[in-house]
């Protein structure tokens, strides 16, 4: 059974932290299961058409290559699907927060082939989606502690399309 009724009401900044309003305000106040399948589709296409040379470049010192960033889309979308997942079964937590730098220290994502990369993406963004899609209105209103922070499952849908929003902007500006 599909629920729809939630998909196209915007989270509340009192729905997630601070930090992640950038996030959330990259997402078009629409149907955000319709956001997430266009972007995985758009997504896939994009950086597959990246050659494997410039997938290896960095535009600064210490900065990630788009390999890097694509794996670091893929864990951080893990993280915040797991988030809601618990949340909206009624874990409230806490749940532990992730150090993005720490894990891009292990991680082996410059040594695989950019279609590899954008492939595990697919079948994350593909679960991620049938996450959401399947969730009740009173699920996606539910919310939990992560990263000593408060989120109701409906934001964490809208961080993770915006997440990647943000991350696509960077890579179009500064690598291509």
């Amino acid at each position: 059974m599909e629920f729809k009724t939630w998909e196209n009401e915007y989270p509340f900044p009192s729905e997630y932290a601070h930090f992640y309003s950038d996030y959330v305000s990259l997402v078009p106040r629409n149907n955000v299961i319709h956001t997430l399948n266009t972007q995985m589709h758009d997504f896939y296409t994009f950086i597959n058409s990246i050659p494997g040379d410039i997938a290896l470049s960095v535009y600064q010192k210490d900065k990630w290559t788009i390999k890097e960033i694509v794996g670091h889309l893929i864990e951080t979308e893990r993280v915040f699907a797991y988030r809601a997942l618990s949340f909206s079964r009624g874990d409230r937590g806490p749940l532990p927060g992730m150090n993005q730098n720490d894990w891009m220290k292990m991680n082996n994502y410059n040594s695989r082939t950019l279609n590899n990369l954008v492939n595990e993406y697919l079948a994350v963004r593909v679960a991620t989606v049938h996450l959401f899609k399947t969730m009740s209105k009173d699920m996606i209103a539910k919310n939990g502690i992560a990263d000593g922070a408060e989120f109701s499952v409906r934001a964490l849908a809208y961080i993770i399309a915006g997440h990647e929003t943000h991350h696509l902007n960077i890579i179009k500006e500064k690598y291509l």
